[in-house]
């Protein structure tokens, strides 16, 4: 059920799945036909990736690709064979583009995330955490290890999330919405 309806489809008459990754997202029916991407970001990430072509064409149709809302409903490995198919890259095969994907994918599903976040009432910031702390980089411990705003370690403003420290590679943190204890 869950896959039909990232995927959009079904009728519609089926219940929207329930959880929190899924709660914090962008409801059906609001539903983008255009990821949140901004170009510098993609730029900042392709740059940092360098297993690309360093080709402003190239550039410029994965970018697209990479903003249309089916990007993310096909999840990378699968947007990847989709891209190659229509548009080769030479000398780039598969697994280097899903790769490449699955740091744009990261990027735009936090970035979903924080929006969902910042429409919900009663939210104070988000809890930064790492996936995987034997292979952070310094960059992204020290973020976790912060305690810039008097919230905690860690615990960020919904005005001042930062951005993932590290070019080309998928976003190191793990998200958690915190609530103000008297909303709650």
């Amino acid at each position: 059920m869950i896959w039909d309806w990232l995927r959009g489809k079904g009728d519609g008459g089926e219940p929207v799945p329930r959880g929190s990754v899924i709660e914090a997202g962008i409801p059906n029916q609001e539903r983008v036909d255009h990821l949140p991407l901004p170009e510098m970001l993609f730029l900042f990430h392709y740059q940092g990736f360098a297993k690309l072509p360093d080709d402003s064409l190239w550039q410029q149709k994965l970018l697209h690709w990479a903003r249309q809302a089916e990007f993310l409903r096909a999840l990378p490995r699968q947007s990847a064979r989709d891209f190659l198919q229509e548009s080769p890259i030479p000398g780039i095969d598969e697994q280097t583009l899903t790769s490449f994907f699955q740091v744009l994918f990261s990027e735009i599903t936090r970035r979903l995330y924080i929006q969902g976040a910042r429409q919900r009432p009663g939210v104070v910031g988000l809890r930064l955490s790492l996936v995987n702390e034997q292979s952070a980089s310094p960059a992204a411990r020290a973020i976790v290890a912060k305690d810039a705003f008097g919230l905690g370690q860690g615990v960020y403003p919904l005005t001042q999330i930062p951005e993932n420290p590290d070019p080309g590679r998928e976003n190191p943190f793990i998200l958690r919405v915190l609530y103000n204890k008297d909303d709650s």
